[in-house]
Formats: C-alpha cells, sequence, structure tokens
C-alpha cells in the first residue's frame, strides 16, 4: 500500500501538484512513520514546497533520529555535527527562528526541483551497486545523509552539505556519489577546477552515473570547452534519453556555437521531457510480487 501510495504522489509530483504529492505522503506516513522512501520524498517535496528551511527542520526531526536508530539506538553526540549551524547544533533549530529565510526563497517549479540535485536512481541502490554489498543499514544511513546534504546545499549551507557528505564517506569512501557530491559543493564555492576533477572522479568509479556525466558537461560550458561539454552531455543522454538536464545543456551548448536549430531541438526535448518527470524516479519505488 506504501508503494502505491508512493507511486501516486510522484505522478502528481510529475504534474507540478506538488501540494497534493505532499499531502498524500504526509497521509500515508501516518501508518508507515519508519518508511525511508516516504520519508526522503517528504524533505524533497517539502523543500519545494515550503522551501529549504521547512525541508531541514523535518531532517532535525525525523531523519536525524531515523540514523540513531539505524546506527545501533545511541543518540548521537553534539560533536558528531560539528560545524553545522548554531541552530542545528544547539537544539533550537525551529521553523519560527528561519521564517524570514522561508518568506525569501520564491518556491522554485518541479523543472528547478530537480535541476542538478538528487542522483537519477536511488542512493542505495547507487552504493550497493558501488560497493557490491546488499541493501543494509548503511546504506540507508547513507541515503538519509544524501538527502540532508542535498538540502543542505540548497540552501547555501556548504559547510553544513559537506560535513553530511563525509558522513556518507564514512560509510562507503570509495562511492562515487562522495565525489560528485564534493563536485557540487567545490562548485558553488566557486573552485571549479576542482570541481571538475571531483566530477571526473565520479565518472571515472561509476561511467554511466547520469547527474555526473551532465554537472561535468554543463562545467565544460562554462570552462569554455565545447567539444567535451558535448562529449559529456550526449554520452547523458545515451545513458538516460529522458535526461531533461542533459538536453537542456545541450541546447546552451548549441545556442553559444550560433546553431540555432540545435539549439531549439534540444530545448523542446529538454521541455518535453521535464514537463512529465516526477520529483524523484520512479525506480525508487521498491515492489515486492
Amino acid at each position: 500500500m506504501a508503494d502505491i501510495a508512493h507511486l501516486l504522489a510522484l505522478l502528481f509530483s510529475a504534474q507540478h501538484k506538488g501540494e497534493e504529492a505532499l499531502s498524500i505522503v504526509e497521509l500515508y506516513l501516518i501508518d508507515y512513520p519508519d518508511n525511508l522512501n516516504l520519508l526522503i520524498t517528504r524533505v524533497l517535496l517539502e523543500r519545494v514546497v515550503d522551501g529549504p528551511a521547512k525541508a531541514l527542520v523535518t531532517c532535525k526531526e525525523v531523519l536525524i533520529p531515523l540514523i540513531e536508530r539505524l546506527s545501533g539506538g545511541m543518540p548521537r553526540d553534539d560533536q558528531t555535527f560539528l560545524p553545522y549551524s548554531d541552530q542545528w547544533t544547539s537544539g533550537k533549530f525551529q521553523l519560527t527562528q528561519w521564517s524570514d529565510r522561508v518568506s525569501t526563497h520564491t518556491t522554485a517549479s518541479f523543472s528547478g526541483s530537480t535541476m542538478g540535485t538528487l542522483p537519477a536512481e536511488s542512493i542505495s541502490e547507487s552504493i550497493d551497486s558501488a560497493v557490491g554489498c546488499d541493501q543494509s543499514n548503511w546504506g540507508a544511513q547513507a541515503e538519509v545523509w544524501y538527502t540532508i546534504a542535498d538540502v543542505f546545499l540548497s540552501d547555501g549551507m556548504l559547510p553544513d552539505s559537506q560535513k553530511c557528505v563525509d558522513e556518507v564517506r564514512q560509510l562507503f569512501p570509495l562511492s562515487h556519489l562522495v565525489s560528485y557530491m564534493n563536485g557540487r559543493i567545490r562548485e558553488a564555492e566557486g573552485q571549479l577546477d576542482e570541481a571538475e576533477q571531483q566530477y571526473i572522479n565520479s565518472v571515472t568509479l561509476s561511467p554511466r552515473h547520469v547527474p555526473s556525466l551532465v554537472a561535468l558537461g554543463r562545467l565544460q560550458i562554462d570552462l569554455g570547452k565545447p567539444l567535451l561539454a558535448e562529449h559529456y552531455l550526449t554520452e547523458a543522454t545515451k545513458a538516460k534519453p529522458d535526461q531533461f538536464e542533459a538536453w537542456h545543456h545541450l541546447g546552451v551548448l548549441h545556442q553559444g556555437q550560433e546553431n540555432h536549430q540545435q539549439a531549439t531541438e534540444c530545448f523542446l526535448t529538454s521541455l518535453r521531457f521535464e514537463s512529465t518527470s516526477p520529483i524523484r524516479p520512479y525506480t525508487v519505488l521498491q515492489w515486492k510480487i
């Protein structure tokens, strides 16, 4: 039943009906309060509907206690969270303290919510395939930390995001997702050369990791390397033909080269795929037959 509800929520998100999708998730979390998949979807929907500050409150109140249970039930020492922001470490992380920040965020469209955020596959699935292990508490913990890192990054809280990525690295030091997320943080800091190297590391570890290919291709445009940009973005569309971000950046590339017909075709393809893209891929659903 939870997967059916989850599918319905994803379908609503693909129709840009975020509030309806969030209502469905919250309703079914009453009966399935520890369903990790639903909790992560809730956080991502909250980020779009209410802003990242609200999503961070859910991370604090729901996902961190879940990590404590997954790691054996022992509460995490406050030192573990340093150098998190004062609102986080002091236990005073309340939505009322963030109301001004919430109001300053323009509610993103779903096209904006998925641009450059979570990878196209489930985090746990990606980590498991990378290290050759079965689904485990470690994979679940890594998925939670990755989600919190992504929300911190979307709110510009880079040191906090880095700390969460470091938690993933301690669990799975050879995961390409660690390099991918490090690349996003370095890029947000303006360290483009270091970001490029991190994305290359990610693609080296997982050559068909589409978000890394897209990020690397987009970055090559900014670095003035059009041939490499086209290579990586084309590889992304081959690996996942409906990856609208890759088509969008190919359009940007062709437009910069004054190949207007090709640019128009790429932009139209991107819009077509984006208009039916859910906030998370349908592959995160874990159907049991």
